[in-house]
C-alpha cells in the first residue's frame, strides 16, 4: 500500500477510535431517547399508556423526554424490550453503528469522493455541530432514518422515482416530516413526477388511517403528543421559528418591543416564502437543462430549504444537510 493511502487509512482509524470513544465510554448516561423507546414500549406491553410521560423512569423526567412517535413504532421497539435495558441499548448502538458505516458509504458514493479522504472524515465529525455524534448520543433514530432517504436519493439519481417516493414514504413513518422530501418528484425532468408524489402521499396517508382503525386510542393521544413536541428553541432545535422566536425575546428584553404570537408567525411565513419561492424557481429552471448533474443539483438546494422553512428540526436532523452542503462545498 503506498504511503500516502497508508497514512489516510491510519488517520480514519484514529478519527473513528476517537469518535467512538467520546460516544460510549465518556457518556455512561447517553442513549435518553432510546431509553425512552425501551421503556414506551415496556409500558404498551404492560397495557399502559406510553405516550405518558408519568411511565418513564425519573431519570428521564427531563422536559421534552416523551415517546412522541406514532403506535406501530411502539411494535418496533417491543421486540428489544426483552433484553435488559443496559444490554439492549448496546444491541441498539451496534445496529446503529453498522447502519451508519452503510449511510457514510452512500454519502461517499454520491459525493464521488474516498471514504478515507481526510477532508471528509473531518467534516462528518464536526459538521453542524457534531450532529452525528449528537444522533448517536441522544439515541434517536435519526442515522436510520436518513439511510433510508439517502438510499432513496440513490434511486432517484439513478431515474427510479418510484424507489424514491417509497424509501421517502418508510423514512416518515416515524417522524413523519421527511415526506415533504416528496417535492422533489415535482421538479424531476419527468414531466410525469406528481404521480409518484400523490401516490406516496396517499399510502403515507392510508398507513396513518388504518392505524387510526386498528388503535384509535393510541391514534388520539399520539397526535396530542405532537403539539407538546413544538416549542424546544436554541441548542436542541435550531430552526426558523425558534430563531424569530428567540429574536423577538432579545428585542422585547432589551428595547421593551413586543411582538405578538401572530407577528412572529408572520415573520416566519415570510422568511420561509423568501426562501422556497427562489428555490423553487431555480429549481424548475435546472429541470429544463439537459445537464447530466441535474438531479444532484435539484435534490441538494430542495433539501436546504427544507431544513430552512420547517418549522422543527432538531440538532441531530442535520444530518440531512451534510450531503448537499459538502457538495455545494
Amino acid at each position: 500500500m503506498p504511503p500516502a493511502k497508508l497514512w489516510r487509512l491510519g488517520f480514519v482509524l484514529l478519527c473513528v477510535g476517537w469518535w467512538l470513544q467520546k460516544v460510549d465510554w465518556s457518556n455512561p448516561d447517553n442513549q435518553w431517547d432510546f431509553r425512552v423507546y425501551y421503556h414506551a414500549a415496556q409500558a404498551w406491553r404492560a397495557g399502559l399508556d406510553p405516550y405518558d410521560s408519568g411511565t418513564l423512569p425519573a431519570t428521564l423526567s427531563a422536559p421534552g423526554l416523551r415517546f412522541s412517535y406514532p403506535p406501530y413504532a411502539l411494535g418496533v421497539f417491543a421486540p428489544i424490550t426483552l433484553v435488559p435495558l443496559k444490554q439492549a441499548v448496546m444491541v441498539y448502538l451496534a445496529l446503529k453503528l453498522l447502519v451508519l458505516g452503510w449511510l457514510v458509504r452512500i454519502w461517499s458514493r454520491l459525493l464521488r469522493t474516498s471514504i478515507t479522504e481526510p477532508a471528509w472524515i473531518l467534516f462528518l465529525i464536526f459538521a453542524y455541530s457534531s450532529t452525528i455524534f449528537v444522533d448517536f448520543v441522544a439515541g434517536s433514530v435519526t442515522t436510520f432514518e436518513q439511510l433510508l432517504i439517502w438510499t432513496g436519493v440513490s434511486w432517484l439519481l439513478k431515474e427510479r422515482y418510484w424507489g424514491y417516493v417509497v424509501a421517502i414514504v418508510v423514512a416518515s413513518l416515524f417522524r413523519l416530516t421527511p415526506i415533504v422530501l416528496l417535492v422533489v418528484c415535482l421538479a424531476v425532468p419527468d414531466r410525469r413526477g406528481y404521480r409518484p408524489v400523490a401516490a406516496g402521499i396517499a399510502a403515507f396517508a392510508c398507513i396513518l388511517l388504518l392505524t387510526y382503525a386498528v388503535t384509535p386510542r393510541l391514534s388520539v393521544k399520539f397526535l396530542q403528543s405532537i403539539q407538546k413536541n413544538y416549542g424546544e428553541r436554541g441548542f436542541l432545535n435550531p430552526a426558523t421559528l425558534p430563531l424569530v422566536q428567540d429574536v423577538a425575546a432579545l428585542v422585547e428584553g432589551s428595547d421593551g418591543i413586543s411582538l405578538t404570537p401572530v407577528v412572529q408567525m408572520a415573520i416566519y411565513v415570510t422568511i420561509a416564502a423568501a426562501i422556497l419561492v427562489p428555490t423553487m424557481i431555480v429549481v424548475r429552471g435546472v429541470a429544463r437543462m439537459e445537464a447530466g448533474n441535474r438531479i444532484d443539483v435539484i435534490v441538494h438546494p430542495v433539501f436546504l430549504a427544507t431544513a430552512l422553512v420547517l418549522p422543527r428540526f432538531k440538532n441531530y436532523s442535520y444530518m440531512l444537510l451534510l450531503v448537499p452542503t459538502y457538495y455545494i462545498a
